[in-house]
């Protein structure tokens, strides 16, 4: 076969850039104050924070719409899809926000370990230390 039948990804080190639509990605840059065909830039990242700079791995994707306008997430029947059990309560997988939590009583002193609270767990079950 010749070399002009096949088409490559571009990128480099494992990083690449495909594209649904001709022409959707901007070229130069990752997020243009105004990207390709109306799409709204965002950027994804599984890596932890504390990750050198160096071995971040992110994605830019572009959407249609932002993420943050996507409708809620509804419950189906994942049959015999099974996950982690979430034994005290069903995880909720969409957007969650909270008010800040209230100002403490100015008569009651406090240190730092008083000012701790608990935001959230992970969902894996552990034995019990004991």
């Amino acid at each position: 076969m010749a070399d002009d039948e096949f088409r490559y990804s571009s990128g480099f080190g494992n990083e690449f850039a495909t594209e649904a639509v001709a022409g959707s990605l901007p070229t130069g840059r990752n997020s243009p104050q105004q990207a390709p065909l109306g799409l709204y830039a965002e950027q994804l990242s599984g890596t932890a924070f504390t990750q050198p700079r160096g071995v971040n791995r992110r994605s830019w994707v572009y959407r249609i719409l932002p993420s943050a306008k996507h409708p809620a997430f509804r419950r189906i029947d994942n049959k015999d899809l099974k996950g982690t059990p979430f034994d005290e309560l069903e995880p909720n997988p969409n957007r969650l926000r909270w008010d800040p939590l209230p100002l403490p009583v100015e008569s009651a002193p406090r240190d730092f370990v008083d000012g701790l609270f608990t935001v959230g767990a992970t969902a894996t079950s552990r034995p019990a230390m004991g």
